[in-house]
């Protein structure tokens, strides 16, 4: 029995005719020339050159391992493969199986010159394929340099102008995306309560569908909607046919694109601290109000203390529920340290709650000192740190100005230019993350600890609540034996 190969993809179809008819014509009236009868097709169509994971192409080599074909025709060696070590495999097993290989635009001999010849155009091949994939990408971001989206990912909130390659905002559509910044901000609502918010009131998405979760968690995080878009933030690339690795870019090779806002900038920025907020403060399964969860700190380890409760069964009569403050490191294993959980003890919740609530009540009455619960008595003065971790940024910023010039000119590859920036951004990430530590403690060093109105004023939970979570300063806690001790810190 003989065989013949075809394969086309869609880009080959359209930007040189390989359509499936003529190879298979082709290859037939080849194998008729050299009086081959009996033939079967081995057909891929829509799969790409670049691997080997094609389900005609497998049924082929299964085949050819049995031994049931003789010779094997290929229009050429790029429908085998575009990549060169790819093409050598393939026409080795051939070899090695007892057929021969034949292509129609080319004769094919397993002689020295012959492998010469085959390494050559399969090179060539590969060359040309390497050569419209970086013409390809380079066409892409002069496109988005001219300030023009290069591929309509169809975002909620906006129509598609063909022409102009640009979005333009569906009013329809943005009112329903203005409303949701306005239940997150005004309401403090998260993505859950107002997908739920927004069926309720009949609110539809595209196709005339509810909102999900995850759609309105978008809108509520995308750049886009106070019109900042990024282009070429990821980068993909194909490991199999079905395969792809996605890897994100350095920030300095993005491609910024100014498009229609919906949102203003400071709605998105109150829209992003509110859902920190929600997260730090979510009540999540709680049952009960604690006036302390998501401020109170371990004074052991550092780690944030949960709220929970602790039933006692009774045989008889209702049972008895005790509630506490707990470290995270001593409840979950995975925020043990190195393993080892924390040996805070638990503290009783309502004892604790009153004793701190007390220890306030005290301080702005005068009858105590804040110096004597702050855990730094003498507060540090950041101001030169702050200065010289900004002039350090500052410097890592040219730094990365300079090599995203490089690569565009051509003095760097993309490769070194990525791993550079990748580099020099963690350094910037982790002196912001420093910088904004410091700058936060020394606007509580000069700020007032406590505003006394505000706290003698407060009776309900709510406003007790909403003082502490003005305090300027972080609550730590820790039992020893029997009793606990708490202090305030920057």
């Amino acid at each position: 029995m003989n065989a013949l190969y075809v394969r086309v993809s869609t880009e080959d179809q359209v930007r040189k005719g390989y359509s499936l008819g003529d190879q298979i014509n082709a290859c037939r009236n080849h194998l008729l020339a050299l009086g081959e009868g009996s033939i079967e097709e081995y057909i891929d169509d829509g799969y790409s050159g670049e691997f080997l994971e094609r389900p005609g192409l497998e049924r082929l080599r299964t085949n050819l391992q049995s031994g049931m074909i003789t010779t094997v025709a290929i229009y050429d060696p790029d429908r085998l493969s575009r990549n060169l070590t790819n093409q050598l495999i393939i026409a080795d097993e051939i070899e090695k199986a007892g057929a021969k290989i034949t292509f129609v635009t080319g004769d094919y001999d397993c002689s020295p010159e012959g492998r010469l010849f085959f390494s050559m155009k399969g090179a060539v091949s590969a060359y040309e394929k390497a050569k419209i994939r970086e013409r390809t990408s380079r066409g892409r971001r002069a496109k988005a340099t001219k300030g023009k989206i290069v591929l309509n990912a169809h975002p909620f909130g906006y129509d598609w102008d063909s022409e102009n390659s640009m979005y333009l905002v569906n009013e329809k559509q943005a009112e329903t995306i203005r409303l949701i910044y306005d239940l997150c901000i005004n309401h403090s609502y998260g993505a859950r309560a107002i997908a739920l918010e927004l069926a309720r009131r009949g609110t539809m998405g595209i196709n005339n569908r509810p909102l999900s979760v995850c759609t309105v968690s978008r809108i509520l995080t995308k750049k886009m909607y106070y019109g900042q878009h990024n282009l070429f933030t990821q980068s993909t690339r194909k490991t199999g046919q079905n395969t792809r690795e996605v890897k994100n870019n350095p920030q300095e090779l993005w491609i910024p694109i100014q498009i229609p806002a919906i949102v203003t900038l400071e709605m998105w920025e109150a829209s992003q601290t509110q859902i920190q907020r929600n997260k730090r403060l979510s009540t999540r399964n709680s049952k009960r109000n604690y006036l302390l969860r998501g401020i109170l700190y371990c004074t052991l380890c550092g780690r944030s203390m949960i709220a929970y409760a602790r039933h006692n069964k009774r045989q008889t009569g209702i049972d008895k529920v005790y509630y506490y403050y707990s470290c995270i490191s001593k409840e979950s294993n995975a925020y043990a340290l190195a393993g080892t959980r924390c040996q805070c003890r638990r503290i009783p919740a309502i004892d604790l709650e009153n004793a701190i609530w007390d220890a306030l009540v005290e301080i702005v009455n005068g009858t105590k000192h804040l110096n004597r619960y702050l855990h730094t008595k003498n507060l540090p003065d950041y101001s030169q740190e702050i200065e010289r971790l900004t002039k350090f940024h500052l410097a890592l910023k040219k730094k990365c100005t300079d090599i995203t010039r490089w690569y565009r000119e051509g003095m760097i590859d993309l490769e070194t230019a990525e791993k550079e920036l990748q580099n020099v951004n963690k350094e910037i990430t982790t002196i912001l993350s420093k910088l904004s530590e410091l700058t936060t403690a020394q606007q509580k060093v000069k700020q007032p600890a406590i505003s006394p109105a505000a706290l003698l004023s407060a009776k309900t939970f709510e406003e007790k609540r909403d003082v502490l979570l003005n305090l300027p300063y972080k609550i730590h806690a820790v039992r020893l034996g029997q009793s606990f001790e708490f202090c305030f810190s920057i």
